[in-house]
């Protein structure tokens, strides 16, 4: 299968084209229970496994963590996760996001106490509700603040790092024209809206050098229910700029929620992906549902992307690639895209407590302390 065939982005070689993509349970990333959970992904068969969607301020601001030193610590702790994970054969990367509040991104934190959610300004490319417009001093800082987080991912030995670029989430917003009323140079036409991508991956490939790969999360804009052919020519101008394999998500904003429920098809975002794949020369992700190996299967030999996202179904079966490497796909525990237990831990929506992670799986965060199945 086309499926488990290595694939190397930059000098990265994945051992197969299965991804477990950053997917926020707020479990942390230098605890036991976040190393089990991800070292289990890697041990059960995913060829890259990424650890969820990190503030940059996380990797980046020796402020939040009390000095230089401790954020050293941290990095360091950080550590004993690549490791597990290489040990299992695996790839890892850490996705890192910028989140609407300045300075701190907004988001989960990974120390060991919450950032008070209602500290700091809400900021935007333009101002709109309780938001206010960025100014270019700040716009520079948060560039700053994603390369030097991204370096600080490449220390800690992870073997990517991915710039999150879709769901509405920061850089999403400055390519929406709809969001983005900026006349200076960030603004304007598609150039100007493109700008702060751009500077990201060209300042974090300045921090992390030649040969450590980047990936982009980019959410894809749409229009009429398919892409907007500006997505594609800021996807190829994300790979001018030295960005290595592109992970092709929704901007947040179409007809299809982000974790996108039972009632749409398998591969729901394909057909972002593909249009994609077809105008660069980039290794493309794509995602959404792709909860079968016939439906992963038909991605790769149709050319639609080069490798695969699936994240719910690994939530809920781990194991998902070694049993359908093995032949064993009729074993499998499937996931039915509920959206209830998994996702709440990052939207803190009110669940009984005490309540597992995944209705099918109640080992997820549990792994360190409850047996793997036979």
């Amino acid at each position: 299968m086309k499926l488990f065939e290595p694939i190397t982005i930059r000098d990265m070689e994945v051992p197969n084209r299965i991804v477990y993509p950053a997917f926020q349970m707020n479990m942390g990333l230098s605890n036991r229970r976040a190393q089990a959970f991800y070292t289990e992904r890697a041990i059960g068969g995913a060829g890259l496994v990424m650890g969820a969607n990190t503030a940059i301020d996380n990797l980046a601001c020796e402020e939040l963590w009390g000095g230089a030193e401790e954020l050293v610590g941290f990095i360091q702790r950080l550590r004993s996760l690549t490791d597990q994970v290489h040990g299992a054969g695996g790839k890892i990367g850490l996705q890192l996001w910028q989140a609407n509040r300045f300075p701190i991104g907004r988001g989960t934190q990974v120390r060991g106490e919450e950032v008070d959610p209602t500290s700091g300004d809400r900021v935007a490319p333009s101002a709109r509700e309780d938001m206010r417009e960025l100014t270019i001093p700040e716009i520079e800082s948060i560039i700053y603040r994603f390369a030097k987080g991204a370096r600080n991912v490449r220390d800690a030995n992870f073997d990517c790092v991915e710039i999150h670029g879709a769901h509405s989430y920061l850089p999403c917003q400055f390519t929406n024209p709809e969001l983005n009323k900026r006349t200076d140079t960030y603004g304007g036409d598609l150039q100007g809206r493109m700008k702060f991508g751009i500077e990201i991956v060209r300042a974090v490939r300045a921090f992390v050098g030649p040969d450590f790969p980047i990936l982009f999360r980019l959410g894809a804009l749409e229009k009429d229910g398919a892409i907007d052919p500006d997505s594609v020519t800021y996807a190829q101008e994300l790979e001018k700029a030295g960005v290595d394999c592109l992970d092709i998500s929704t901007g947040g904003w179409g007809r299809i929620p982000v974790t996108p429920p039972k009632r749409h098809k398998m591969g729901t975002f394909v057909y972002l992906a593909e249009p994609i794949k077809k105008a660069v020369s980039i290794p493309v992700i794509t995602v959404g549902r792709i909860n079968t190996p016939e439906v992963a299967e038909s991605i790769l030999e149709k050319g639609q992307a080069d490798m695969v996202a699936i994240g719910r179904q690994l939530v809920a079966d781990p194991f998902w690639p070694k049993k359908v490497r093995e032949g064993r796909f009729g074993e499998v525990v499937a996931c039915d895209s509920c959206n209830i237990n998994c996702s709440s831990a990052a939207f803190e929506r009110n669940i009984p407590e005490g309540s597992p992670l995944c209705k099918f799986n109640e080992r997820v965060g549990r792994e360190w302390e409850l047996p793997a199945p036979e």
